[in-house]
Parts: C-alpha cells; structure tokens; sequence
C-alpha cells in the first residue's frame, strides 16, 4: 500500500483538523512515521495535545489501513492526496487545502479553467434557465462548470454543461456512494463520465448540514472565479462567496429582478463590485480567455445570424432570458401562429432555443 492510504488514515482521525494534518505531515520526513509513531515523538509536535495522541495512537492499526484501502477499492474512488501533481494546483493554495479528496471519475487537466457557478436552491425558472444556459456555453468554450449538485441553481449548472459534452465537477458534503438530494442519483452519474466528484469525505458518510459549509471552500478554491446567478440577502451561496472573497478569487454575479427578492443578493455583490454577467462572454474576457469582448462578441454575433433565414432571424431576435409564449410571439412579429410554431420548432433543432412548458420559449445562445 502506497503513502496515499496512510494520508487518507490520518485525515480521519479524532479531532485532528486540517491545520494540524497539515502540521504533521511537515514533522515527519513520511506519514508512514506519524503511523509508527509512539507517544514520546508525537510529543516533539507543537500544537497536538495528549487528547489528540491518545487518538493517533489508538488509530496505528495496520488492519484499519487495509479495511480503508478495500472501500476504495470497493466504491471505485481514488484518493489523490495533497502531496501528488493530479492534486488540482488552485486547492493547494487555499488556506486549509485537504490533505487529500475522493475522487470519483476524471479530474479535468488542471489546464482547463474552472469556474464556480452557484445560487439559491429555491430558484425561480429565471435563475435556473441563465444558470443552464450560461454553464453550457462556457462547456462548449472549455470552461470546467464547478458545483456543489444542490437542487435549482448548482444542477442545472451541472446539467448545462453535461449537455454540451462538456466538463463538470460536483464538490459533495457527503461520500460519493451518498446522494443528496436523492433525485439527483442520475444527474450524479452522468457527472463521473463527463468530469467527476470531488468530497474531502470518505465513500459511505451521510449527508450533514456541517458538511455543506466546510464543502464550499472547496468548490470556491477549484475556481478562478466564482459565479453567483441568483441568492437572497442572506443566503447560504454567499458563504460560498466569502470563502472566495478570502482566497482572491473573482467574483462575479448575473444582474436580477429588483422586485425579486432572489436577486437580493445577486444585485448587492454588484453595487460592493461583484463584476456583472449577463452572458458567457463576459465571463471568457474576465478569465482572459479572449481579451477584445467587441470583438468576440460581434463574432459570436455575426456567427449566429449567418445561420438563421430572415424569418428565424425575427423570431430568435424577440427572444431571451425571460420566457416569452407563442401567442405573444404572434402578435410581436406580426404572423401567425403556424408559422411561428415552425420557425420555433427549426430554432430549437438547430439548438438556439429551448421549449418550456406552458408553449413558452427562451433563447440558449
């Protein structure tokens, strides 16, 4: 058995926090040392009380190590310690980096930029169409989507970026033979064939609100940026936000409803000077991706109209963010409603539209 196992031992002993994991794996030229350890060297460590060797020491159990190793081995999860290059770089840089995350599927290269998309689980069809939208074109521009797979803002990021056959990395607050919410068993499934989990939790722990907080340092320290599409004014996402805040990471927010109490938030990190997203774009000139937005934007722009006939074009340009119906699309292009079904049903093949229900419409591009 390799050093990896004896890492993941110690980072589950009793009341040995990430700081003091951190500290004995600077003591000891190897974590197999801190394993053989007896009291009196365990003692040479400043900060680790007798409480906390008396943990160590009950735990130098080599028949723990092999049952620790079979579970991996049995759950189909790697343990990629803090110590190993796969480790992603910008984790490592965080003020309490794990000492090592299970990890379930591919890690995207740590070439690839990654941004954290986030916001409220009680999300309204506004927030959760930006949100799909918006992870989809990053996908499709070689953006890792980070989330932390909670209902309403996180899985239809997820789900946005999936669908672009794109990457995606769910950072869990439980093992990854869990699943929370339970609905999400088949989202969670689709990610660790197009990206992966990521939990600083072993395989079978169950889901605990303490765990949720101390997830999203993590989700914040993958990501270069940190995206919030929609949150109240005293969210849960922006914990996530201060974590970033803490470590420099940029911070950005998509612009809401002022009479939506959901864009509370959102709107406020824009007045403290949150940078405002109102599209992919923004984003790819933020991470420097592409430095001229005029630029890529009249690209992108030009792009899309070369593919569209003069009626589609007048149709798709009545379209956005916020579902419109066909009966209102009737009345805004001065047509009928046959011919608008048509027009829409050739846009949402070619995929610049996505159909709601209720016979409402909304632009994906």
């Amino acid at each position: 058995m390799n050093d990896n196992i004896y890492i993941m031992w110690l980072s589950l002993i009793d009341g040995l926090g990430i700081k003091k994991q951190l500290q004995l794996l600077e003591s000891f030229s190897s974590v197999k040392e801190i394993f053989t350890a007896p009291r009196q060297l365990l003692r040479t460590v400043e900060g680790i009380s007798e409480k906390i060797i008396d943990n160590i020491l009950r735990a130098q159990d080599i028949d723990l190590i092999k049952k620790y190793h079979e579970q991996l081995e049995q759950a189909k999860v790697r343990f990629v310690t803090i110590k190993e290059k796969e480790y992603p770089s910008l984790l490592k840089e965080i003020s309490t980096p794990p000492v090592g995350i299970y990890v379930k599927g591919d890690l995207p290269s740590d070439d690839l930029p990654k941004v954290g998309i986030i916001g409220a689980r009680r999300s309204s069809e506004y927030g959760r169409n930006v949100s799909y939208s918006l992870s989809k074109d990053l996908a499709r521009n070689k953006v890792v989507v980070v989330s932390g797979m909670a209902r309403g803002i996180d899985s239809m990021s997820h789900r946005g970026a999936l669908d672009a056959k794109g990457y995606t990395i769910a950072v869990l607050g439980f093992g990854s033979n869990e699943c929370y919410p339970i609905e999400n068993r088949n989202l969670m499934n689709e990610i660790t064939k197009n990206g992966c989990l990521i939990s600083e939790y072993p395989p079978n722990t169950t889901p605990l609100p303490a765990y949720f907080p101390a997830r999203n340092r993590i989700i914040s320290g993958l990501s270069r940026a940190i995206i919030v599409v929609e949150a109240a004014e005293k969210s849960g996402t922006l914990i996530t936000v201060n974590e970033a805040m803490l470590e420099g990471r940029d911070i950005m927010a998509v612009p809401g409803n002022i009479t939506s109490k959901l864009s509370n938030g959102t709107n406020e990190l824009i007045r403290d000077g949150a940078i405002p997203v109102s599209n992919y774009r923004d984003v790819l000139y933020e991470l420097g991706i592409d430095n001229n937005k005029t630029n890529l934007l009249k690209h992108n722009e030009e792009s899309v109209s070369n593919n569209f006939s003069k009626e589609e074009k007048l149709i798709y340009d009545c379209l956005g963010s916020n579902p419109i119906t066909v009966d209102e699309l009737v009345i805004k292009v001065k047509s009928n409603a046959q011919t608008v079904n048509y027009l829409l049903t050739i846009l949402e093949i070619k995929g610049y539209i996505q159909k709601l229900p209720g016979q409402r419409y909304i632009c994906t591009l």
